[in-house]
């Protein structure tokens, strides 16, 4: 699997770099080394370099962010390298939080980021605690997770929701709208999907 682990450039800055290879970034360019061993996300499949690219575009310098779901603890790195204040990162996998919290330190990222094994409703992600989530999941635990993703965000507070395919999002759409998670725009790539939410209530 490691032939197929290449350097890979997301976004306007975002490069993700396999500990084996080296690379030197040009400016501007944020790098995030990543050796995701069993847990999901490298930012090959289409659901991650869509979550990468919104947080990209989303994350505002001090901003609070969920990761739920983290996986490799890919977008939890990409969110403190784009400027978040503080990052909560939970999965239910006890392996994903080892890789996350591995990938952290080969970041040389040591502060404002915790890790925990876990889903919501969670005590590190309190009631109005947050600027903006990420749930690359699925479309049965995003729709199931809605409530509690519209709970933890502050008023005006956004979530980026991946991890389904593209015909499967008008459901999840909708799931979010129910919670009070209004939709603002949609993007797709291969066939999946991603949306981006807004909490206006």
């Amino acid at each position: 699997w490691k032939a197929h682990f290449t350097l890979l450039k997301v976004g306007r800055r975002l490069v993700v770099r396999p500990p084996w290879m080296a690379y030197t970034p040009a400016d501007g360019e944020l790098v995030i080394t990543l050796d995701p061993g069993m847990a999901f996300g490298t930012g090959h499949h289409p659901t991650t370099r869509l979550c990468l690219e919104l947080l990209e575009e989303l994350v505002k310098p001090g901003a609070a962010v969920l990761d739920l779901g983290t996986g490799s603890g890919i977008l939890a790195i990409a969110a403190v390298k784009l400027g978040a204040g503080s990052v909560v990162a939970l999965d239910v996998d006890l392996l994903a939080v080892r890789g996350a919290r591995q990938g952290l330190r080969a970041n040389d990222i040591g502060r404002g980021v915790r890790v925990a094994r876990g889903t919501l409703p969670h005590p590190l992600a309190p009631e109005g605690a947050m600027d903006l989530a990420v749930a690359n999941i699925s479309s049965k635990v995003v729709k199931d997770s809605a409530a509690h993703l519209r709970r933890v965000l502050k008023p005006g507070g956004l979530v980026i929701s991946s991890g389904y395919l593209a015909e499967q999002a008008s459901e999840v759409e909708d799931a979010l709208k129910g919670a009070g998670l209004a939709p603002v725009y949609r993007r797709t790539q291969e066939g999946w999907a991603a949306t981006v939410s807004e909490r206006r209530r």
